[in-house]
């Protein structure tokens, strides 16, 4: 295998264990066990659990930003945009969503996770409230603020699907409705 290669299979054997076990479960000699590699090849990568932890955080917000940018370069309009990124996000709650709550949520990693977590949502803010102030004509400063909103909204969403079982489909359609209408009522 190759180093990089090398790397990734330390971070999906994490991820597995992050899903199947729980954080407790991600110690650098746990994953290297898992990984079925020495103990020292981790840290060949990683200087700690806290880095690694903070690398697989990365890695699937990388993954979820990659998808989405692939869907809205083909659609059309600002619209069309918005509800490519708020299936994109079910989507990621879908497949990889019990990952990254726990991630989000464990207590051993939320100070090292909390910048990158935090500019990952202005980095959303800014692309929502850009194309809202192009596509509408709505000032920038409003459309991002607009979409922390929303955005902050959407998460509520998607708690309800998970938790309530209520229809995605419904879900989206509201949330797209609703906040095409705020956008709208901006400009």
């Amino acid at each position: 295998m190759t180093k990089e290669a090398r790397r990734e299979h330390f971070l999906d054997v994490a991820a597995e264990l992050v899903a199947d076990r729980g954080i407790e479960a991600v110690t650098m000699e746990g994953v290297a066990a898992a990984a079925g590699v020495s103990k020292g090849l981790g840290y060949a990568y990683f200087d700690n659990r806290g880095e690694l932890l903070v690398a697989l955080f990365k890695r699937e917000v990388a993954v979820y930003r990659q998808r989405t940018r692939d869907r809205m370069a083909a659609a059309t309009d600002f619209e069309a945009r918005l509800r490519v990124g708020v299936a994109g996000w079910f989507d990621m709650v879908a497949e990889r969503g019990q990952l990254l709550g726990t991630l989000l949520q464990a207590s051993q990693v939320q100070a090292a996770l909390q910048p990158h977590r935090s500019r990952y949502y202005r980095d959303l803010e800014e692309l929502y409230g850009r194309m809202a102030a192009d596509a509408l004509g709505i000032p920038k400063e409003k459309a991002v603020i607009a979409s922390a909103v929303l955005i902050a909204g959407l998460s509520g969403v998607v708690d309800r699907w998970v938790e309530c079982k209520e229809p995605r489909e419904l879900l989206e359609e509201t949330f797209v409705q609703a906040a095409l209408g705020a956008f709208r009522n901006l400009a």
